[in-house]
C-alpha cells in the first residue's frame, strides 16, 4: 500500500510541475495562455486550489510559528512510583532473630540457614518456612518486608527481616528499530528516563559509520497510543528528555530515516536527494547541496517548493525568487522538511527534453513513468 501510494503521489507530482514549468516557459499546451497564476487544483490531494504562496519574511515567521514539539504533557508529567514485584521476581530474604526458637531451630547441631532467595510463583505467590504462602504480587518491598516480619513474629523473638530484588523480570521495557542494541530493558527500583535508554541503545552507529535511525521521530508507544519525539532536536536544546520516566511495556521504536528526504530536482548543476539528519534544513542548505542553480538552463525567479502535506496533513506549494540577494537571504531562513521537493524552473532556451531528462529518473524510480505520454516537445 505505501508503495502504491508513492507512485500515485509521484505522478501527481509530475504533472503538477509540468504545468509549473509549462507557465513559465511557454510551450504547446493550453496552460501557456496563462502568464501568472495563483494556485492549482489537485483534485487527488485536496478539493480546494492549493495557492502558490511567495517566501516572504512574513511567510516564514508564520511557519516557524507552527512547528510543533510533539511532545504531550502527560509524558512530563508521568512520576513513577515505588517498585511493586511481579511475576518472575526473584527475591532475596535474610532474617535476622532467634533461629534457635523456630519450631525446627537444630538440624544436625546446626541453626536453619535464614537465607533465602525466592522466585515468585505464576500466581503472584512465595513460600517462606515458618511464615507459609505470602501474595506478593503487586506489593513493595517494605509491604513484604513487613508481611514477612508479622508472620515469623509467632516463631521468632522480635525477628529483624530484610527484603531485596535480586532479579527483575516481571516488567520490561522494550526497545527495537535502528538502535545498534535493542532488546528489552527491566524495570528495576530505580527509575529509568527516556535519555538514558535511548543512550544505552546507541542510535548514534558504530566504527565510524553513521546509524540510518532517524531521531527526529523517536516513537514512543505507551498505553495505546504512541508519540512521535523529535530526539534530536530535544538532545540539542533542552534537558526535557532526562525528565522522561519510562515505566512497564513502553515500546520505544527508531525508525529508519529512508523517507526522510528533501529532493532537489530541476535545473540544478547536480539534482539530488538529501537524508535529513534535523528535522528541518533550510532551502539555501537544499541548494548548496545540489551545487547551486545551473547558470545556463535554471530561472532563479521559479523555484518552488512542493510539500505534500504540512503539519496540518494538507499538501502547500511555494514559490522563491532567488535571483536577488534578498532571496537567497530568505532562502537561509526558509526551512524544508521530510518529503519537500524542490524544482528549479527551467529557462526559456531550455526543451522539454532537456527537463524529460532532469525529472524522469526520479519518477522512474518510484513510478515507472507511467505519465510520460502527456508530455510533448
Amino acid at each position: 500500500m505505501r508503495l502504491m501510494f508513492i507512485a500515485k503521489r509521484a505522478s501527481i507530482i509530475f504533472g503538477l510541475f509540468v504545468f509549473l514549468v509549462s507557465c513559465s516557459i511557454g510551450t504547446h499546451f493550453k496552460p501557456t495562455q496563462v502568464k501568472s497564476f495563483k494556485g492549482v487544483v489537485i483534485p487527488e490531494l485536496s478539493s480546494e486550489p492549493i495557492f502558490i504562496e511567495t517566501v516572504s519574511k512574513d511567510l516564514i515567521s508564520s511557519e516557524s510559528r507552527k512547528t510543533p514539539l510533539n511532545l504531550p504533557l502527560s509524558l512530563l508529567n508521568y512520576e513513577p512510583s515505588s517498585y511493586k514485584v511481579g511475576i518472575g521476581d526473584v527475591l532475596f530474604i535474610y532474617v535476622y532473630g532467634e533461629t534457635e526458637r523456630l519450631s525446627a531451630s537444630l538440624a544436625r547441631g546446626a541453626a536453619i540457614n535464614p537465607v533465602f532467595e525466592k522466585k515468585v510463583r505464576d500466581d503472584g505467590t512465595i513460600f517462606y518456612p515458618n511464615a507459609g504462602i505470602i501474595d506478593v504480587k503487586g506489593k513493595s518491598i517494605e509491604e513484604i518486608r513487613l508481611t514477612l516480619t508479622d508472620k515469623l513474629s509467632d516463631v521468632l523473638n522480635n525477628p529483624q527481616v530484610d527484603v531485596s530484588v535480586s532479579e527483575f523480570n516481571s516488567q520490561r521495557i522494550v526497545v527495537s528499530g535502528n538502535f545498534n542494541n535493542v532488546g528489552t530493558v527491566p524495570v528495576t527500583l530505580n527509575p529509568v528516563t527516556l535519555n538514558e535508554v535511548v543512550a544505552n541503545a546507541n542510535p548514534f552507529g558504530v566504527g565510524g559509520t553513521l546509524s540510518n535511525g532517524d531521531l527526529t521521530s523517536l516513537k514512543l508507544s505507551r498505553d495505546g497510543v504512541t508519540y512521535d519525539i523529535d530526539f534530536e532536536y530535544l538532545s540539542r536544546t533542552s534537558l526535557i528528555q532526562n525528565y522522561i520516566y519510562l515505566k512497564d511495556k513502553d515500546v520505544i521504536f527508531l525508525p529508519d530515516n529512508s523517507l526522510s528526504q528533501v529532493h532537489v530536482l530541476g535545473e540544478a548543476n547536480s539534482p539530488t536527494s538529501i537524508t535529513l539528519r534535523r528535522k528541518n534544513i533550510s532551502l539555501s542548505h537544499a541548494l548548496a547541496s545540489s551545487q547551486g542553480l545551473n547558470q545556463s538552463t535554471s530561472r532563479g525567479k521559479e523555484v518552488y517548493i512542493f510539500r505534500p502535506k504540512d503539519y496540518e496533513g494538507k499538501p502547500r506549494i511555494f514559490k522563491s525568487n532567488i535571483s536577488s540577494p534578498t532571496g537567497y537571504l530568505l532562502a537561509s531562513d526558509f526551512l524544508l522538511q521530510a518529503e519537500d521537493i524542490v524544482f528549479i524552473g527551467t529557462s526559456g532556451v531550455t526543451s522539454w527534453s532537456r527537463f524529460i531528462s532532469q525529472l524522469l529518473p526520479f519518477t522512474t524510480f518510484i513510478n515507472q513513468a507511467e505519465d510520460t505520454d502527456l508530455i510533448t516537445n
